[in-house]
């Protein structure tokens, strides 16, 4: 597949900084009530759904385009993306190819129209990573985009893409695609299961901003907690995407001592069920 450049329906921004909004206004719900209409004055709309042990959200732009981060680990998504009025996606993402962020993608690609799929271009073995990459080439219709620096537009958001070490082949979860999202005053970091060496290589190139949203990676494991990457973040809320009673000690108790430190608000999947979070212009 060749990337192509722009997306359709989309205009790439040639303003590159990371604008920061001075002032902001969140609301929070949990299992909230489906987007069926989508003003022009309604906020950017943040979904972290409930998919056990894995990552899977949805961004929805106030004029009604979707992109999905993640797609869980093999859980059905489709009741999810009609649950919240999603006919078809603008942008797919793969942070990077573990089974608990990809398991559910083939199905996502199989169910609603998509426009455009990135993932982090590192080839992997398993069957969940070769049934994608077998659909995407029945697909010729799906854009595939390389996660090169570049700043993307879901109708009035902007999606800034943050592309992975160089050096971090060796390490899945040190390989993630990193997203800011931006509406306004409002903003949003992922960066799918990046531990503290991918999080310092953000900060050294300057990539973090003061966020009001962090999406903890990996489910709120101690090796992916970074004071100097939370002190420069300073995020107001962060979501824990979480299995509840899994295997691996997930979330762990000393991160989330340290992000209670940090953040205004804790919110978890385990614990809540789908997490929304809506962002406003100012």
């Amino acid at each position: 597949m060749t990337p192509r450049w722009p997306l359709p329906g989309a205009i790439e921004s040639t303003d590159r900084r990371v604008r920061l909004g001075a002032w902001l206004i969140c609301a929070l719900f949990c299992t909230g009530v489906p987007n069926h209409a989508i003003a022009q004055d309604d906020p950017v709309r943040v979904v972290f759904l409930d998919v056990g042990q894995g990552d899977a959200a949805l961004i929805l732009a106030p004029e009604g385009q979707a992109a999905l981060i993640d797609a869980g680990p093999g859980v059905d998504l489709t009741p999810a993306l009609r649950r919240w009025g999603v006919d078809s996606l603008v942008l797919a993402v793969a942070s990077h190819p573990h089974a608990d962020h990809l398991g559910g993608m083939r199905q996502v690609l199989r169910s609603v129209p998509v426009r455009n799929y990135m993932d982090n271009g590192q080839p992997y073995t398993t069957a969940t990573y070769q049934a994608v990459m077998v659909e995407l080439r029945n697909r010729p219709e799906i854009v595939y985009l390389q996660a090169v620096p570049r700043r993307l537009q879901l109708g009035s958001v902007t999606i800034t893409v943050l592309p992975p070490p160089t050096d971090s082949e060796s390490n899945l979860n040190d390989n993630s695609v990193g997203l800011v999202i931006e509406y306004g005053g409002f903003s949003a970091f992922f960066s799918g299961d990046s531990e503290r060496p991918e999080l310092d290589h953000f900060l050294q190139v300057g990539a973090v901003p003061d966020v009001t949203l962090l999406k903890a990676p990996p489910h709120g494991s101690d090796d992916a907690v970074l004071e100097s990457f939370l002190q420069t973040a300073r995020p107001e809320i962060v979501v824990i995407p979480v299995g509840y009673g899994n295997d691996y000690g997930h979330p762990n108790p000393a991160a989330l001592r340290t992000y209670g430190r940090f953040a205004e608000e804790l919110l978890r999947t385990d614990v809540h069920g789908d997490v929304v979070v809506a962002g406003y212009r100012d």
